[in-house]
């Protein structure tokens, strides 16, 4: 029989058991990342109702001498 033929046939035969190892891999490392696919950004419950405090023109003034100092 020719090698050649052989050889061919054994890649093939390879081929399938080679792209399972990197499946396998692959899986694994997508296993290990998997805890940094979290959202990012703050946790901020829904019921989140802070009331301002005084008027717009009150909270204007306050910032005003603040940023002036």
């Amino acid at each position: 029989m020719d090698t050649s033929k052989m050889n061919t046939q054994e890649e093939k035969t390879n081929q399938p058991q080679q792209e399972g190892g990197i499946k396998k891999v692959v899986d694994n490392v997508k296993a290990k990342f998997e805890h940094h696919t979290a959202t990012p950004g703050p946790a901020i419950p829904q019921d989140f109702n802070v009331q301002e405090e005084g008027t717009k023109e009150e909270r204007h003034a306050k910032a005003e001498t603040l940023n002036s100092k």
